[in-house]
């Protein structure tokens, strides 16, 4: 049988035409030692489509203004483009309001902002912060550093012979002491993809709050906020 190309399926569950989303990126049509670019660090820094480049020049060119601070053309031309930006993520992640958008220049950021501001404030002498074996050093670190300075203590759930997270040590880890369980929703070195909506009802259960590093998860499969809490 031979397919009609008029007839070719559309829609989310459309094929990737992979080609077509190449073309929209003008450095991948930069040949290197006389082949074509291969770039697979996309959760270290993305490389931008023309749309995206086009729009941050336009924004330059011709709106370049602080937002939220001013009534002047320029800062209400800013402002209106930054919260369709925000509405844009809301809808993408299915938050419920614009308010809980905010922008970070990356993943490790917003974990170091959690740390020095909720952890500041609600981590003490004595009391535990659980983190994964499989975690990346930006949801390493800085709880280290947090656990150092408030004398309290960081522990670990470890993960099986297949990089899974084993909940049952998740369970027994889990106690009064508890202030935050940080984990990562996909594993950058493992690919592992974490059960964190069981994770956080468990942890919700203790009456403890959870912060997902969703940095590798966003972008390759569908992330609805409002139920994974």
């Amino acid at each position: 049988m031979i397919s009609d190309p008029k007839k070719a399926r559309t829609g989310p569950d459309a094929p990737l035409n992979s080609g077509k989303i190449r073309e929209q990126f003008p450095i991948f049509g930069i040949r290197k030692n006389e082949r074509p670019l291969i770039y697979l660090d996309n959760a270290a820094t993305t490389q931008k489509p023309q749309p995206v480049i086009d729009a941050i020049v336009h924004f330059y060119t011709h709106e370049c203004s602080n937002v939220h601070r001013g009534v002047h053309t320029l800062s209400e031309r800013a402002t209106e483009s930054y919260e369709r930006s925000r509405s844009a993520v809301r809808s993408f992640i299915h938050a419920s309001s614009n308010n809980e958008i905010v922008f970070v220049r990356g993943a490790t950021e917003g974990i170091n902002l959690v740390a020095q501001t909720y952890g500041r404030t609600h981590v003490g002498p004595g009391d535990e912060i659980l983190i994964s074996t499989m975690e990346h050093h930006s949801n390493i670190v800085p709880w280290q550093l947090l656990c150092e300075e408030k004398g309290a203590r960081l522990r670990v759930v470890p993960i099986n012979a297949d990089g899974e997270f084993i909940f049952e040590a998740y369970e027994k880890l889990l106690c009064p002491k508890t202030r935050l369980v940080a984990v990562t929703h996909v594993s950058n070195a493992l690919g592992t993809v974490n059960p964190v909506r069981e994770i956080i009802r468990l942890a919700h259960q203790h009456h403890v709050p959870v912060l997902i590093d969703g940095a590798q998860s966003v972008a390759h499969m569908p992330v609805d906020v409002a139920t994974l809490d």
